[in-house]
């Protein structure tokens, strides 16, 4: 009877758990600043169009008429292609189920390793700590297939089986995120493991045959990601993508450069230090159980990976989930040999207490994520998210369209191929000197700004007021002010300004938006 009782509260701890994984992830999509548009139109694309532009959206940069034949590696197609085919028969909401139920699924799999490592208990904990890193970025992005190409790839690894499909695997990874830079990581840490067990303590047939088949799904792992439509440029991107980076973006920033800025705020930047602590205190101390047998014992492949991990999330903000993902498993392996004999005492004794925790913990984070977000809540689009758009087509608008970085993936969604744009939110696709001496002195500079409409001859501004860069904010509050463009259209995402030309005297005629309707906020 306490037996069943145990696998009962088993259950509903796992169930809540990721109903409160579901709840965290649940956004609402803001398309006007979001890349989802352009993932979806790569999609379409390549799947639709002549080859020609199948090739120029794969290599070059294709969307803008600023710099369309900047070379570029589509490192992440094939994501587009399965969003544009999920959008296409179930429009953003299924969209949203599906970026939700892949991030779940990773969890899922790790924490199923937690549990096995350390019991239900330490891994609801652990979790718990986890949960709010892991869902961090709930915005729906190729870089979760990295996350459950990581939780499938360390969950085979684990149980040492079945390794052939990880070049399949593999194969499908290097196409849809530069995160599988991630998966051989994984398996060089448990191969070179492998290999210190063999030399240490066990020259049996049996661990020579593990070795000999991790060594050889890795070396066919490194065939299969050859095979990408860049061959060796595709496989060595993650090294190389940060090369011609011409325009900073919070997401690739350091938590220290964040905290400099003061924009820590809402970042779970406290938990996530505490994170580090916990790792940090879990290796000292697993290392001090085994100072008399380090080699035999020491997790090795584990301290490697979470390190590497950790130092990644600290340099970088994107990198956060991948951190917490891979620390559930690990840390719950390492205080299970830290607390082994505490652990056999106080695993039943202790569940209650620790599923009722988590019972509150959920309740009071979940209702404060859903008051914190409000709209923002659910599933599928946030509402009148399309309507800056409609208004462009609706009143037949033409460009060329001065825009700024963060509406690129909402214009390439809504108006191309009618109208390319000036820029989008892909740094890597232009050029350096393009954000360094064009694009930001042109928001920054009114004699820029001259220089930039006489060579373009821009007809509309198309601009997200979600733009909070000083040169973002600065040009819109001069185009306000500006009597050569007018206001007309506004809602709480998009802002656009026509220039008042004889061709759209009637549009500002009929839409102009008075300047006393504006005001500047601080």
């Amino acid at each position: 009877m306490e037996g069943k009782k145990y696998k009962i509260l088993n259950v509903v701890i796992m169930a809540v758990l990721l109903f409160l994984c579901v709840l965290l992830l649940a956004d609402k999509i803001n398309l006007s600043t979001a890349d989802l548009g352009r993932h979806i139109k790569n999609g379409e694309v390549i799947l639709n169009a002549p080859w020609s532009q199948k090739m120029a959206v794969l290599n070059t940069n294709f969307y803008s008429y600023t710099e369309n034949n900047f070379p570029f590696v589509n490192h992440h197609w094939l994501s587009g292609v399965i969003f544009y085919l999920f959008f296409i028969y179930f429009g953003f909401f299924g969209l949203s189920v599906f970026y939700i139920f892949l991030c779940t699924l990773a969890f899922y799999l790790l924490f199923r390793i937690a549990k096995t490592e350390a019991g239900i208990e330490i891994a609801s904990i652990l979790s718990v700590l986890a949960l709010p890193i892991i869902t961090q970025r709930a915005e729906i992005r190729p870089e979760a297939f990295t996350y459950f190409f990581i939780a499938l790839f360390f969950y085979i690894l684990w149980q040492h089986r079945p390794l052939f499909i990880l070049p399949v695997l593999m194969l499908l990874w290097v196409n849809l995120h530069v995160g599988f830079i991630f998966g051989f990581l994984l398996l060089g840490s448990f191969g070179l493991n492998e290999i210190i067990k063999f030399f240490i303590r066990d020259k049996s047939q049996k661990q020579k045959d593990k070795i000999i088949k991790i060594i050889f799904a890795s070396f066919i792992s490194i065939i299969a990601a050859l095979i990408n439509p860049f061959f060796i440029k595709g496989l060595l991107e993650p090294l190389n993508i940060f090369r011609n980076y011409g325009y900073m973006i919070v997401e690739n920033q350091s938590i220290l450069f964040l905290h400099n800025l003061g924009l820590g705020a809402g970042m779970h930047f406290v938990l996530i230090k505490f994170l580090y602590a916990v790792v940090a205190f879990s290796f000292v101390f697993l290392f001090y159980k085994f100072r008399n047998k380090i080699l035999n014992e020491f997790p090795f492949h584990y301290f490697f990976i979470l390190i590497i991990a950790s130092i990644l999330s600290f340099l970088a903000l994107r990198n956060f989930p991948i951190f917490a993902l891979l620390f559930l498993p690990i840390v719950s392996y390492n205080i299970k040999f830290i607390f082994t004999e505490n652990l056999r005492i106080f695993h039943r004794n202790t569940l209650i207490i620790i599923s009722s925790i988590i019972l509150v913990l959920f309740s009071l984070y979940s209702w404060k994520q859903i008051e914190d977000r409000g709209e923002v809540f659910g599933i599928g689009l946030l509402p009148e998210i399309n309507a800056s758009a409609d208004f462009f087509k609706t009143e037949n608008i033409k460009g060329p369209i001065f825009n700024n970085y963060d509406i690129g993936g909402y214009l390439i969604f809504n108006l191309f191929p009618n109208q390319k744009l000036f820029v989008d939110n892909r740094p890597e696709a232009y050029s350096t000197d393009f954000f360094k001496k064009t694009y930001i002195p042109a928001q920054e500079n009114e004699s820029d700004w001259l220089k930039l409409d006489a060579q373009y001859n821009f007809n509309v501004i198309f601009f997200s007021y979600r733009d909070y860069t000083p040169w973002g904010q600065k040009f819109l509050v001069s185009k306000i002010s500006d009597p050569t463009w007018a206001p007309v259209f506004a809602d709480s995402y998009n802002i656009i300004f026509l220039k008042r030309t004889a061709q759209n005297s009637a549009i500002i005629k009929k839409y102009e938006i008075p300047r006393s309707n504006f005001s500047i906020r601080q």
